[in-house]
């Protein structure tokens, strides 16, 4: 298992029937799919974006708050990592998925962090109600409630307003020291739900897809951004830009 082409011709002979693995990755254990996306990267590398992950963390220092707030935890490798780095003494985490959501539970209990982590079975918007979620089967990670074209699979599922979900957490804004959000386009939404936590600059990392957004959706999320004085983007290289010269899907950090 220490050779890379080992695992990846593993993973091309690994048969249907195996639905989940379980690993350890020296300080934390992951349940997940070894047949999608975030599963497989798992299984080759030992992590998904964990370098993404400590590198965010190494440019925010010190958090201004102790809470973590995930919006699109997915099956919470990043929960994990985040919460394991001993900067936030506890997280709020967000994830509509009900197969991610299942996931996220196991993995947070296996890493004894269900005392300190609250798990949402949530879609993070403007509004309050319910809503169409899509997903596919070969990437978890894609679940969105923006609807794609061509024929996908659907389920309703809840969808909040991130201010009332921190209120009804019994989380002040002041309490927020990093949002890390991954939800598929849905960003724009979220952002305008969370204005509280934009005014006082809380470090954001987001997935910023301005393909998937209208001008209008765009133009919005340049102004959340100009609240903040940096934006570090992040993909082939890191570098410090403004958020409208990034064209193509980024991870980006805005920073006070």
């Amino acid at each position: 298992m220490s050779f890379g082409w080992f695992r990846s011709l593993s993973l091309l002979t690994m048969k249907e029937d195996i639905l989940l693995l379980t690993r350890q990755f020296g300080d934390h254990k992951l349940i997940f799919s070894p047949h999608e996306t975030i599963g497989r990267d798992l299984f080759r590398k030992g992590h998904y974006q964990r370098d993404l992950a400590t590198r965010v963390l190494e440019l925010i220092g010190t958090p201004p708050g102790s809470t973590l707030l995930e919006i699109g935890a997915n099956i919470g490798t990043h929960s994990v990592y985040l919460m394991l780095s001993g900067k936030f003494e506890r997280a709020i985490c967000i994830e509509p998925d009900p197969r991610n959501f299942k996931l996220l539970q196991q993995n947070l209990e296996m890493n004894d962090l269900s005392g300190s982590v609250t798990a949402l079975q949530y879609a993070a918007g403007d509004r309050e109600g319910l809503i169409d979620l899509y997903f596919e089967d070969a990437n978890f990670g894609a679940s969105t409630v923006i609807k794609p074209e061509g024929k996908q699979r659907s389920v309703q599922v809840p969808l909040r307003r991130v201010d009332v979900i921190l209120s009804e957490a019994g989380t002040s804004p002041d309490d927020i020291g990093l949002v890390w959000m991954d939800i598929e386009g849905a960003e724009p939404e979220a952002l305008s739900s969370m204005a509280d936590l934009v005014q006082r600059q809380v470090p954001i990392l987001m997935e910023y897809s301005p393909q998937r957004y209208d001008p209008a959706k765009t133009q919005k999320i340049i102004e959340l951004a100009s609240e903040y004085r940096r934006c570090i983007v992040f993909g082939r290289s890191e570098s410090e830009m403004d958020i409208r010269g990034v064209t193509e899907q980024r991870d980006v950090l805005l920073l006070p």
